[in-house]
């Protein structure tokens, strides 16, 4: 079963032999990129008041006086942080934590082709997500302060790890190991891995087409290669209008001190939708991983017993503050055997894990993303090496 492979935007084999190269192919390139002339910047670091303690992981936000934004950028491991303004005037700069206020600061007067320094001090105080009955908190279909404070206090938070995790990816070379296999419903694997380096600058290795694309063609489709082509959902479909008017949202109580923010389609797709849970870790606030699942899809129940297909989004933090997918799984279900006297499903599975991350700055300033996916096509045989 075919999987299309991301390209790598650096020079490189997509081997372990090569991860070293990789990086310091990309280094290279990262360091000979063109920087834009005449540009008004703000710059500061994040620090924790009372403590001067560096925060890394900040969201800055660059607005006018009228709250319009008009750049971004995430603090790093000293609590350093640059944003470019788009003219001289008069800017604001908003500081969003995970788990924590926002505050801005300014408004900052900002001349042609200056470079401002900005000194920023945030609070400390966390805040609490709410407290969740089994039952959960209905929400409406959008996210509004006005129908669920317990969807848009999920929601604003989740929001921010997103928010994060999208800039970040535009900064990162990632190293990943992508492994397929087949495994039967309790996910024992049938026959061998197969398993493979691959490496991506600039971009994340979990990529989607846009949410306007996905909206318009459905998360599941036919392929070039003749197959199906399976989507989940990344940070930038997420944070979307169109996801976000497409779909309702509720919050519900979930286990091992996490809360859920529940997503399915408003109305009955006409194409395959998506589904699935935002997992909050409760104490810290922090966007731990999305399941997901498929509404309008032709379910197999020809091929027996199990569950239908889905996938699981895994969001990590790395060492400087950033916010990434560390880990994602997406399995499929293409056969069939028995066990017991009963028909059970066998799925095809891809496990994608970021082993390794180098901090880069794209060559034109800005992320660059395409599209990544999973596809089921004609039956791989997954016995050989």
């Amino acid at each position: 079963m075919p999987i299309r492979r991301p390209v790598p935007s650096c020079a490189g084999s997509p081997t372990r032999h090569a991860a070293r190269s990789f990086f310091l192919v990309c280094g290279a390139l990262a360091a000979l990129a063109p920087k834009p002339l005449d540009a008004q910047t703000l710059r500061g670091r994040v620090l924790e008041q009372g403590t001067d303690s560096p925060i890394p992981g900040a969201l800055l936000l660059l607005q006018s006086p009228e709250g319009e934004e008009v750049a971004s950028a995430v603090s790093g491991e000293s609590g350093a942080w640059v944003l470019r303004a788009p003219s001289a005037g008069e800017w604001l700069v908003r500081v969003e934590r995970i788990g924590f206020a926002a505050s801005t600061a300014g408004p900052f007067r900002v001349a042609v082709g200056a470079d401002v320094a900005v000194p920023l001090e945030v609070s400390s105080a966390p805040l609490e997500l709410p407290a969740l009955t089994i039952e959960g908190e209905s929400g409406g279909c959008g996210l509004d302060p006005d129908e669920g404070e317990a969807v848009w206090r999920l929601w604003d938070e989740a929001r921010k790890a997103l928010r994060v995790a999208e800039i970040t990816e535009g900064s990162i070379a990632y190293l990943t190991e992508v492994t397929e296999r087949q495994v039967d419903p309790w996910g024992t694997t049938i026959g061998r891995e197969h398993t493979e380096m691959k490496t991506t600058a600039g971009r994340s290795p979990f990529r989607v087409p846009s949410a306007a694309d996905l909206q318009a063609r459905g998360y599941v489709r036919d392929s070039a290669s003749g197959g199906l082509a399976y989507y989940g959902p990344d940070a930038t479909v997420l944070l979307s209008d169109t996801f976000q008017e497409a779909h309702c949202f509720h919050a519900v109580a979930g286990g091992d001190g996490q809360v859920g923010l529940a997503f399915e389609p408003a109305e009955a797709p006409l194409r395959v939708d998506i589904r699935g849970t935002l997992w909050l870790d409760a104490e810290s606030s922090e966007l731990r991983s999305i399941d997901f699942g498929y509404a309008g899809l032709r379910q197999r129940s020809e091929l027996g017993i199990g569950p239908d297909a889905s996938g699981t989004i895994i969001y990590d933090r790395i060492d400087d503050g950033g916010w990434i997918v560390r880990e994602w799984t997406i399995r499929v279900p293409i056969d069939s055997r028995f066990y017991g006297g009963r028909n059970y499903k066998l799925y095809q599975e891809t496990v994608g894990r970021v082993t390794s991350t180098r901090r880069i700055e794209p060559e034109d300033g800005s992320p660059r993303r395409a599209p990544s996916v999973y596809e089921h096509g004609a039956r791989r045989d997954t016995t050989g090496s």
